[in-house]
């Protein structure tokens, strides 16, 4: 549960289950192509009054993180009212925010607004290496320690989960695909981006990943299948001259924590990209989880 100012957790109009948007007006979702978007709230289902609970349409979802806080007040005419505020991030960091306000002893009185927010809006280089120093360093050190050994279950998103452990202000993870700001982008090189130098303690993400080329001293030909399911390791070196990562993963060819590397011009399809893991505050959410 976090704690956010009153103001940043609800700015709007409280009338009971309206949309956020004008109804005929196209929605900033749609307009700016983000995914956060009105959404049916279904309040008949009364979703609302078990706690850390969302709307069907979120239920059992993977690829959203999600938060909530609650209090409960009474107003001048002795009439309780518990209000919610529920997070829900999506994978491009876009959030829709819900505000419920009901009675707990007939929740059929309730009221719900929705807002949406875009994604944060695009870092300086500085800002980039900044949350470097503050987490990419320290991640690097401590998979650096973890060579050989298999850290939860041995999947890839057990070991990045146990390195963003220790800091209680990280964004966490949203499902498989997300890990925090953008630093590089490779479309089966149709089209690449990069934001900032890749550096040691970064995370790297592959979908659906082939990669085919020649390597070793021999130029013997190689294809390897990477992301399939998604797959998530830690940079460990990048060669720029090269193209090439090196980097630590669990859970694709060996449960136990190796080092692999990947050269990124030979990527045939598929996808990979590589982040910078973010502090709460990034997308707006409190310092402490």
């Amino acid at each position: 549960m976090a704690n956010r100012s009153a103001k940043q957790s609800f700015d709007g109009v409280r009338v009971p289950v309206r949309r956020s948007i004008d109804v005929g007006r196209p929605s900033m979702s749609m307009e700016f192509g983000f995914i956060a978007e009105d959404i049916d709230v279904a309040a008949h289902t009364q979703w609302f009054t078990q706690d850390g609970q969302v709307p069907p349409i979120f239920q059992n979802r993977m690829d959203i993180l999600v938060e909530s806080e609650h209090e409960t007040s009474t107003n001048s005419g002795a009439k309780t009212i518990t209000t919610r505020h529920i997070y829900v991030l999506f994978q491009d960091y876009s959030q829709t925010i819900l505000t419920v306000k009901y009675d707990p002893y007939n929740a059929s009185d309730v009221e719900i607004e929705q807002r949406h927010e875009p994604p944060p809006r695009a870092l300086r280089q500085d800002q980039l290496e900044n949350s470097y120093e503050r987490y990419g360093k320290a991640i690097f050190q401590a998979v650096t320690g973890k060579k050989d050994s298999i850290v939860g279950d041995g999947t890839p998103q057990k070991l990045v989960l146990d390195l963003l452990r220790p800091f209680n202000d990280v964004l966490g993870p949203i499902g498989t695909r997300s890990y925090g700001a953008l630093v590089y982008a490779n479309m089966a090189n149709a089209s690449t981006q990069q934001n900032d130098q890749i550096r040691p303690g970064d995370i790297i993400s592959f979908r659906n990943a082939r990669f085919q080329g020649k390597h070793g001293p021999m130029h013997a030909k190689y294809s390897m299948d990477v992301g399939k399911p998604d797959h998530v390791a830690v940079v460990a070196e990048w060669d720029g001259t090269k193209k090439k990562v090196r980097a630590w993963e669990q859970g694709r060819e060996s449960k136990k924590v190796k080092m692999e590397s990947f050269k990124l011009d030979d990527l045939r399809s598929g996808e990979v990209k590589i982040w910078r893991v973010m502090p709460r505050t990034w997308v707006g959410w409190s310092d402490a989880k």
